[in-house]
């Protein structure tokens, strides 16, 4: 479970939201075996997905996709309004060399490709937005995102922190700005406190609320709290329903080793069905094709 704190500040001009992901991160590395970097990777999108979760409508799911030619490949994840969270890497294995700093430059496992936005609101087409990627760090790209297609300007700062246990510390901050009105000086200030600011230095150390008073510069915050779980929405007959794109020759296949397995890309939740049910998916499959 992540805990994450949203709000505002300035009289309204200013909106933010600050989350401590570990719980949630750590589940995703267990769940999807990750190894060191995809959890850094998968992380950093996720907790980006969870800070969001306050700026969706009612009913809204929004889902970040990053389409990269980079070591990691594809990176998902997807929120809702109800305050759940779900994701997957297309690469569960792989590490870079470490910078001459003797820290793994994580901006190497995305390089080039573009982010894409899916917002679903319920309707019968989702909204879907493309921005090429603009530097590979997640936090950057993210704001690039909510600044140049919904006119928005934003900062994000996300952060996973490793160890020899696994995941140390993880979680995020998110900064819009909704009035531009808002004084140079105020903006600056936060421009300056942002620069070079790593969040997991922060996490464990101090509240979430002071870590934001600090960052905004003010003590006039107006903010409430929420939980955000890791959820997935698969089930056992939405995977049997999926057995029923296959070919027959695959499934013909399967019958003959006794087994089909489906496995969830977005949880890692893997269904057994034996003969018999793949027998009424051929069944029905040909007498659909009659």
């Amino acid at each position: 479970m992540a805990k994450l704190l949203y709000g505002t500040a300035y009289g309204g001009m200013i909106r933010f939201s600050i989350t401590d992901s570990k719980d949630v991160v750590r589940e995703l590395r267990e769940r999807h075996k990750l190894s060191y970097l995809p959890t850094v990777v998968l992380g950093r999108l996720v907790t980006a997905s969870i800070l969001v979760i306050p700026w969706l409508g009612e009913r809204e799911t929004i889902t970040f996709v990053i389409s990269s030619t980079g070591p990691a490949g594809n990176v998902v994840a997807q929120s809702t309004w109800k305050g759940t969270v779900r994701g997957y890497i297309t690469n569960t294995n792989f590490e870079l060399e470490k910078n001459e700093f003797g820290k793994f430059d994580v901006k190497g496992a995305i390089v080039g490709g573009e982010l894409t936005v899916v917002r679903d609101v319920g309707l019968k087409t989702p909204l879907v937005s493309k921005v090429p990627i603009v530097s590979g760090e997640i936090a950057e790209d993210i704001a690039y995102y909510y600044t140049k297609s919904e006119q928005i300007p934003s900062a994000f700062a996300l952060g996973v922190l490793m160890d020899k246990d696994g995941v140390a510390k993880a979680g995020g901050l998110a900064i819009q700005i909704l009035d531009k009105s808002i004084s140079e000086e105020i903006v600056s200030g936060i421009e300056k406190r942002l620069n070079g600011f790593a969040i997991t230095s922060h996490l464990g150390e101090k509240t979430l609320e002071d870590i934001t008073k600090y960052v905004l510069g003010t003590e006039e915050l107006l903010f409430e709290e929420m939980n955000v779980i890791f959820q997935c929405l698969c089930s056992r007959e939405k995977a049997f329903e999926s057995l029923k794109v296959l070919e027959l020759s695959d499934l013909d296949e399967m019958l003959g080793e006794g087994k089909a397995e489906v496995t969830c890309k977005w949880c890692s939740t893997t269904y057994t069905f034996g003969p018999e049910e793949i027998k009424v998916v051929i069944e029905e499959k040909k007498k659909s094709m009659d």
